[in-house]
């Protein structure tokens, strides 16, 4: 958690640098060498502590902790552990790969130091020695609390770890996600920026329509915009081009919905209007591994999950949310996250692009010709959306694939969640992507009714380029006319109406945008055919990514190794 949100504050203050231009540029590989001696020489050393034998803390522990058992030499896992009277019950299974290296806990009064650490999980470990169990059916064990010997805690060793970042040794994840950060925030391509006026300077929001980088892949965005204010009768916004690429918005319209004080409103994908007036954290929140995350995901504090467990092949990364169900609970009820693609996924895709080598901008001709739902089938195949799935009597269903939102701003999104065939009295979420394509900072789960909102939509009164030419034709109506920001240093600054807000509610305010972007890349060298056909299977980009991780891993482990 610590490496997460230390990533976060660093990635934040690399981007502030990188948005004005070479100057920073420079500064940011300044501060890239110095990272280099103190991030990639931190250990991390943890120790057990013995904890009492008894059905309180069994239980306690049972609802919230990862059981690796041990007996004699053998060491397996519990999955799904629970008390049952004086019996710890649960299933045997095979650990998990991303627990292997941690099947060993440290020596009594001992430390130990682990490779590549994921501390989240590590922490969240329970070794427990016994002397005999149970083997039902279907590896169904039962374990008498009278034949477990010990029960030990894994808890981070302060002193040492200390001691390590500031005596030197091998790099952890943080070290290597801090210079990543670096490296691809002086590379980064992107989608249009969005700027919002408070009324005394504009801020940056978020990236429209993500994702979108061929003509077929056209969308609609709902942005919401938390810091627009209203400034002589009028918001502000501008849309930017800052990057290597060609922009095509269709539409830029302002929508206000006025609703009942203390509630929420977003919009979903589709344009939908949502209230929340009574969100609820996972009472659980697992990763694939069974790693607890749930105390990462109850607020948007930069804390996020990362969607970084090293999982068999091209196996996609998740969590699985618990709520409560109310007797009374509305359909649809709302899913609520934070979310924002990474700055690892963008690099990566820029790795992908590059094996075309010369021939990009023949491949990116092609693909304009391509039909959408191929070009999404891919997409989805290869896990970049951030998939929705809750769990009903038929099994896990597919509610909604977000698409990619952009990595320099979070998002707040929301996904209406049919409950009519979800039974019980809990609702179980499953959130999934690829291997780091995705940062989760926060979930919730509303599932009160619905409240009555007024929704109005406004075109642009003036939509003054940087020559001062109105385009507000071009960005009035979804008519395959857009305005065109083909190059670095196009903007175009939108105003709108800032009519009263209906008396007793108040008002949120969302920017609906409809376009598409080009990257423009001049690689050279002939393609590398071999590599690019293996995209063409399910989950090789999720494989990529994991290959690509270890190996700037490594040759940053290398770099920090040289005197």
């Amino acid at each position: 958690m610590q490496n997460a949100v230390l990533f976060a504050r660093l990635r934040l203050s690399l981007l502030r640098l990188f948005r004005r231009r070479p100057v920073a540029r420079a500064v940011a590989w300044l501060t890239l060498l110095a990272l280099l001696p103190v991030h990639l020489s931190c250990q991390s050393f943890y120790r057990t502590r013995g904890k009492e034998i008894s059905t309180s803390s069994l239980t306690a522990l049972a609802s919230s902790k990862v059981f690796i058992l041990h007996q004699g030499n053998l060491t397996w896992q519990l999955i799904s552990p629970r008390l049952n009277g004086d019996m710890l019950e649960g299933v045997k299974g095979e650990l998990y790969p991303t627990l292997a290296q941690y099947d060993n806990a440290p020596l009594d009064g001992k430390s130990k130091r682990y490779k590549m650490v994921d501390s989240k999980v590590v922490l969240n470990l329970v070794h427990v020695y016994i002397s005999d169990y149970q083997l039902h059916d279907s590896q169904q064990v039962s374990i008498p609390i009278s034949s477990i010997q010990r029960i030990d805690l894994v808890e981070k060793d302060t002193n040492k770890t200390t001691a390590s970042y500031l005596l030197g040794g091998t790099a952890i994840t943080v070290g290597v996600l801090a210079v990543i950060a670096i490296i691809i925030a002086l590379t980064k391509s992107s989608c249009p920026f969005v700027y919002a006026s408070d009324g005394q300077g504009y801020h940056f929001v978020g990236e429209a329509y993500g994702g979108a980088i061929f003509a077929p892949l056209e969308r609609d965005d709902y942005m919401p915009l938390p810091q627009l204010r209203p400034q002589d009768g009028e918001y502000r916004l501008k849309l930017t081009n800052e990057l290597k690429e060609r922009q095509y918005t269709d539409v830029a319209e302002l929508w206000v919905v006025d609703h009942a004080p203390g509630t929420q409103v977003l919009l979903d994908q589709r344009g939908g209007v949502h209230t929340l007036g009574q969100l609820q954290a996972p009472t659980r929140a697992r990763t694939a591994s069974g790693a607890d995350c749930a105390a990462q995901l109850q607020a948007a504090d930069h804390n996020v999950f990362l969607f970084n467990e090293e999982l068999p092949a091209a196996t996609a990364n998740g969590v699985t949310l618990a709520f409560a169900k109310p007797a009374q609970a509305a359909s649809p009820a709302r899913l609520v996250l934070r979310a924002q693609n990474s700055l690892w996924l963008d690099y990566l895709y820029g790795e992908f692009a590059k094996k075309f080598g010369a021939s990009y901008a023949q491949w990116a001709e092609h693909e304009k010709q391509v039909p959408a739902a191929k070009l999404n089938q891919w997409l989805q195949a290869q896990s970049m959306p951030l998939s929705v799935y809750v769990e009903t009597a038929r099994g896990w269903q597919l509610v909604e694939h977000i698409p990619l939102v952009g990595s320099l701003a979070a998002r707040d999104l929301v996904v209406p969640i049919d409950l009519s065939q979800v039974a019980g009295s809990e609702v179980r979420i499953k959130v999934e992507t690829g291997f780091m394509f995705w940062e989760l900072d926060y979930a919730a789960l509303d599932t009160s009714p619905e409240q009555l909102t007024s929704l109005e939509k406004y075109a642009p009164l003036s939509a003054l380029d940087e020559k001062s030419t109105d385009q507000r034709a071009a960005l009035a109506a979804a008519d395959g006319q857009p305005l065109r920001q083909l190059h670095q240093g196009t903007e175009v600054s939108l105003v709108y109406p800032a009519k009263p807000a209906i008396t007793g509610t108040q008002r949120t305010a969302f920017f609906h945008a409809r376009g598409y972007y080009e990257h423009i890349r001049e690689y050279q060298g002939v393609p590398n055919l071999p590599e690019l056909y293996s995209f063409r299977k399910p989950g090789r980009l999720v494989e990529f990514s994991k290959e690509k991780y270890r190996e700037t891993t490594h040759e940053l482990q290398l770099t920090a190794m040289r005197p």
